[in-house]
């Protein structure tokens, strides 16, 4: 068996490109959480742990040989589900009729792609065979990987993700209960993206968040399904991915120019740079020239900086500030659409709203049992299958939700509240919404607080003395709005925010249905992009 039994965390490795986990030192405890506040809910966007590269070009030779556990893992988990497929078998084709249409790329070798959850190669199967099957595949072992899978690299740093929060909030904070019981649902909301390398990254985090109670890490199978309600969505209703069904927003993504980006002579300046290493550049050249969605720098970045992640060297010219460079240009093509409030509207708009109306229930407990209508579109994995949730299995307004999501999830809503690191986010970064109540501190009068917009959306009360704090990391980010007197905590200063002036921030980002139809414009008919 590929699974380790042990369920202590691993120490982070000398070569980690994960983000750092800060020491939960009585002075930051004091100092982020004084007896005056209490914590109501935490919500926390985390990053998947580190993953071989999307695609091979430059290191076309390399063997990347990183995923025994994770293979195990895997294959466990759509065994579970009711999805193995073992390697000597090929995909199924659920959808024959639409391989070769002009409207969307079907082929028989990628199945459906971008139409559903049930197969997509590479993300949701990964082909992983029983004991029996990789002798049928030629240069295939246990610890193969295929592209873009979570490795057992990545597997270690979301456990030891979940063993800080355990520890934050669970142990100090008395959020949550150490042990996840037969109730987890009323009070716990687990969502994630359909990708698998990200339902791995959220099994290992809840796998060091809520250790067995003999210590073993457990596999991720039917048991563990019927013990952690996870929630996904098909890609169509995904909201974590930027919102691509809208043409306004994802036409910005469309077939970037680097000679475009070369514009800017410090993009220019890493370009050239790149292009002149002897290992690399000409290879690199013919990657960054062509014209891609999001942009043209990342797929150099990716690759390399996934042979850092897993301690292999770079080239032998290639030094790691330059592929931090690499990362920083890539940032700045993919997240120019949302420097804008329409872009952020349009892409992360009913992601935002999710967010806020998740913490907004929070404030009236009494009145508001079971989360609203922000989780319609939720899918369940069940043993056997993906289905919708019953009315009883609707989760109850969480004191924590987790969301395993991806880094253009994490840095464009960074962005709207004020992030301006200017570099790629690590593996396993993580963004945390958290919501308190003082009601000892003086708080702004409701005449004050009623003059405040709030989104749209919003049809229920906000309850009193409540107030946000958001966390990039380690890094406490301040909202531009919260800076101005009586819109933050007296004591705490703008880095904890009023709830009415978070709302207040978010309102602009945040437009009904409606509003998106019309701004969002009409989907052309033989409109197709590959991510």
């Amino acid at each position: 068996m590929f699974w380790r039994k042990n369920n202590v965390a691993t120490p982070r490795p000398d070569y980690s490109e994960a983000a750092p986990l800060p020491e939960l030192s009585d002075a930051l405890m004091n100092q982020r959480y004084p007896a005056y506040l209490q914590l109501v809910q935490a919500q926390v966007f985390f990053r998947h742990g580190e993953r071989t590269p999307m695609k091979a070009r430059l290191t076309k030779d390399e063997k990347w040989l990183h995923c025994e556990r994770a293979n195990y893992l895997q294959s466990e988990f759509v065994k579970a589900i009711g999805r193995f497929v073992p390697l000597s078998e090929e995909m199924p084709v659920p959808h024959p009729e639409r391989i070769g249409s002009d409207s969307q790329k079907y082929t028989s070798k990628t199945a459906t792609l971008k139409s559903g959850i049930e197969y997509e190669p590479a993300k949701w199967i990964l082909r992983l065979g029983s004991k029996s099957a990789p002798t049928a595949v030629a240069n295939w072992t246990p610890a193969s990987c295929s592209m873009g899978q979570l490795t057992d690299v990545g597997l270690d740093t979301l456990h030891r993700t979940g063993t800080h929060l355990r520890s934050l909030y669970a142990d100090r904070l008395k959020l949550v209960p150490r042990e996840a019981g037969d109730s987890a649902r009323d009070w716990l909301y687990v969502r994630s993206t359909d990708y698998s390398r990200v339902l791995q990254s959220t099994h290992a985090l809840l796998a060091g968040m809520f250790p067995s109670r003999d210590g073993s890490w457990p596999a991720f199978n039917k048991d563990f399904l019927r013990k952690f309600p996870i929630h996904t969505r098909m890609h169509n209703s995904e909201t974590m991915h930027g919102n691509f069904g809208c043409f306004e927003f994802i036409k910005q993504f469309m077939d970037i120019s680097c000679k475009d980006a070369r514009q800017l002579k410090w993009i220019d300046d890493v370009y050239q740079q790149t292009v002149q290493l002897a290992s690399i550049g000409d290879s690199a050249r013919r990657m960054m020239d062509q014209p891609n969605f999001g942009s043209n720098f990342h797929i150099v970045y990716d690759e390399l900086i996934s042979l850092a992640a897993h301690g292999r060297p770079l080239p032998a010219d290639v030094e790691h500030d330059h592929v931090t460079n690499l990362g920083r240009v890539g940032h700045h093509q993919w997240m120019h659409p949302v420097h804008s409030t329409t872009g952020q509207r349009l892409g992360f708009g009913r992601l935002l709203n999710d967010i806020m109306q998740t913490m907004v229930q929070a404030t009236t407990p009494a009145s508001m049992a079971r989360i609203g209508a922000q989780h319609e579109g939720d899918l369940l994995l069940v043993p056997g299958g993906v289905r919708a949730p019953t009315a009883a299995e609707t989760p109850g307004v969480p004191r924590l939700a987790l969301y395993g999501c991806h880094d253009v999830t994490i840095a464009p809503l960074a962005i709207m509240m004020g992030s301006v690191d200017p570099n790629w986010l690590p593996f396993a970064s993580m963004l945390t919404f958290e919501l308190f109540k003082d009601s000892a501190t003086p708080a702004p009068q409701p005449a004050q607080r009623n003059a405040l917009p709030k989104p749209s959306t919003l049809t229920q009360p906000v309850g009193e003395d409540h107030y946000v704090r958001v966390l990039l990391n380690d890094e406490v980010l301040t909202l531009p709005t919260c800076q101005a007197h009586g819109k933050h905590h007296s004591r705490m200063g703008p880095s904890l925010c009023t709830l009415d002036a978070f709302l207040e921030h978010v309102a602009p980002i945040i437009a009904t249905e409606e509003e998106y139809a019309k701004d969002c414009g009409t989907m052309p008919a033989t409109f197709d992009y590959e991510e």
